[in-house]
């Protein structure tokens, strides 16, 4: 595995090691490495609407999160107050900071869903062999 991807990785496995999250994390380098893992999910050469970002972010959620544990509104204010991503003042039109683009490379190809999968997985032969 890329060296730059290891450490988020293993900062998401414990996120993620009791199971879907189940609220937006309090440690301000989870939270950066949610956010930055949400960015990555949009093609900083492209301009969002609102309703397009609220679709993305919802459907991302739902794979690793508990129902209603973190709102995509929230999460939608995290990505434009970490500037990872730009609004217009009107808020109709959003896209990746091309500037800020390098943070997310360490992001860039980690699914939080496989890595929940792998956690419950692991978890599931653990038992299977104790119970053997």
């Amino acid at each position: 595995m890329n060296a730059l991807r290891e450490e988020p990785r293993r900062a998401l496995e414990r996120m993620l090691a009791n199971g879907p999250l189940t609220a937006v994390p309090k440690r301000p380098s989870d939270q950066d490495l949610l956010v930055a893992l949400a960015a990555a999910r949009f093609d900083p050469a492209q301009t969002y609407d609102e309703a397009a970002v609220n679709e993305t972010l919802k459907a991302w959620i739902a794979t690793f999160c508990e129902p209603d544990a973190i709102d995509h509104v929230t999460l939608r204010r995290l990505l434009v107050d970490s500037r990872l991503m730009t609004r217009t003042a009107s808020g109709s039109s959003y896209r990746v900071d091309r500037a800020k683009a390098g943070r997310l490379e360490a992001a860039e190809g980690i699914d939080p869903a496989a890595v929940l999968a792998a956690i419950r997985a692991e978890r599931a032969a653990r038992k299977k062999r104790s119970s053997a």
